[in-house]
């Protein structure tokens, strides 16, 4: 169970950010600048990656390209479905293809990062 911690525990914040209603999210003046909601996408997808990928690493069956492609077909599915549970649940959030598209360049990203530079460094020894 110690393993799934960081991934579940990441997750909840995902679902959280994603699902809150509109009126309950704080009004943050950060929130405001221009742009600065699909940085916000972007790092959740982009965590979320670096831990799933620190995960599968574990399985030597997985080659990098394998879970590349496990890894950003999961997490984009998960970006979408969330976009249209956003639009469908009522909670006033509308869906955005400028947010699908962030959350999957954040899940790429986070993936080849993950596979071609932290792996072997210390940073990836603490995400698997």
């Amino acid at each position: 169970m110690q393993k799934y911690i960081k991934i579940i525990a990441w997750f909840v914040v995902i679902l959280y950010l994603s699902l809150t209603p509109a009126g309950d999210i704080p009004k943050l003046s950060i929130l405001s600048l221009p742009g600065f909601d699909k940085v916000v996408h972007f790092t959740m997808y982009f965590v979320m990656s670096l831990l799933l990928a620190g995960y599968f690493h574990q399985f030597k069956k997985y080659s990098n390209g394998k879970i590349i492609l496990i890894n950003a077909s999961l997490l984009i599915f998960v970006g979408g479905l969330l976009e249209i549970l956003q639009y469908e649940l009522p909670i006033n959030r509308d869906c955005s293809w400028g947010d699908f598209f962030f959350n999957s360049m954040g899940a790429i990203t986070g993936t080849i990062i993950y596979l071609y530079w932290l792996k072997n460094t210390f940073i990836g020894k603490w995400l698997s």
